[in-house]
């Protein structure tokens, strides 16, 4: 292995990337982590102290503690231990967490990690290895990125998101909540959330969600859901105690005559609750329906053109289909701020 290819990983002062062979490392912010997204159960491997791990750790975190030491046999078998209940899905990045008591150790891990993938990188198939071998092959075949995350950072962003005890309580975490939708932006916090997400009382709740933005009909005014356009009644969720919604009758195309003003409009209303401290979430129609949203709040609030808002809103790394952005309306949105008039919700 070349002398570039055993640098030292990326730590949270040395925020660069760094490719080893296939692989490439680097460090990664929480917001991108989350974005994942977290409830896909990415790999993820905290080198932390048990203590540590104990307090508090990200909820799909599993523990490869301090207390192993340089021990590449103890780290093999709690990685296959864990496979071998829950399984690995090793087509998303491994996340390595660590903080400023284990950055050697997740420098360590990674140089583990990217020598056993090296090593594999010309064996194919699984023929003769055992199931520590077979996974190490899995791993050589699937992974190609490796990111650093500090777990204070996490904590600090989505502490919702993170668990106590030694136990690996994610399966009963994402059982209870079902998938949670993206963050689109920190500041103002705007989540931002696909089909597959339902935005149940409890959920936003544990989002801290006090404003949504959705597709609706005439019976959801009337019943107090929403989904309309896109959902069967019965499959509409019931509106949250306390949170406000702005409910938006516009179809799930691109010619719908008030798209434009459904932009601009959800833009003023979530703007309005980020004034006061609120969290919004949007969900209309698809992810990519949703982030259309996003960038016109962001144009509308900071005075951004569409290519900048759009610039931005890639920062949180969510992958969304370019093509069903509604782009027409966002080039016909107004360039300077205006956002005085918010929209009425129901509450």
């Amino acid at each position: 292995m070349a002398d570039a290819d055993v640098a030292a990983v990326p730590s949270a002062k040395r925020a660069r990337e760094v490719v080893r062979g296939s692989v490439e490392v680097r460090a990664a912010t929480a917001l991108e982590v989350f974005n994942v997204p977290l409830f896909e159960v990415p790999p993820m491997l905290d080198v932390r102290s048990s203590a540590a791990y104990a307090r508090e750790h990200v909820v799909c975190a599993v523990s490869t503690p301090a207390e192993d030491g340089l021990s590449t046999e103890c780290l093999f078998q709690r990685i296959l231990d864990h496979d071998d209940i829950w399984g690995w899905l090793l087509q998303f990045p491994v996340v390595v967490v660590y903080d400023g008591d284990s950055e050697d150790r997740a420098s360590w891990l990674v140089d583990t990690l990217c020598g056993a993938i090296t090593d594999r990188a010309a064996v194919r198939g699984f023929e003769g290895a055992d199931n520590t071998e077979r996974l190490l092959r899995r791993l050589a075949f699937q992974c190609q990125q490796i990111l650093l995350l500090k777990h204070k950072d996490f904590s600090q962003a989505f502490g919702f998101a993170c668990a106590s005890g030694c136990d690996w309580t994610c399966a009963d975490f994402f059982e209870q909540h079902g998938p949670l939708p993206r963050c689109a932006l920190l500041q103002p916090r705007v989540y931002l959330a696909g089909r597959q997400v339902r935005p149940t009382a409890g959920m936003l709740q544990l989002l801290g969600v006090s404003r949504v933005a959705v597709n609706a009909d005439a019976w959801d005014v009337m019943d107090g859901t929403s989904g309309g356009g896109g959902n069967e009644l019965q499959d509409r969720p019931e509106d949250a105690p306390g949170v406000l919604y702005l409910k938006c009758e516009v179809a799930d195309r691109d010619d719908d005559p008030d798209i434009l003003r459904v932009l601009q409009g959800a833009a003023q209303f979530l703007a309005a609750g980020a004034a006061i401290g609120g969290v919004g979430l949007v969900r209309l129609h698809g992810q990519s329906r949703s982030a259309s949203v996003v960038c016109a709040l962001v144009m509308l609030s900071r005075g951004l053109s569409v290519d900048a808002a759009w610039a931005l809103f890639e920062e949180a790394g969510i992958r969304v289909d370019t093509r069903l952005v509604w782009w027409d309306a966002l080039r016909r949105l107004p360039t300077a701020r205006a956002l005085e008039d918010a929209p009425a919700a129901a509450a």
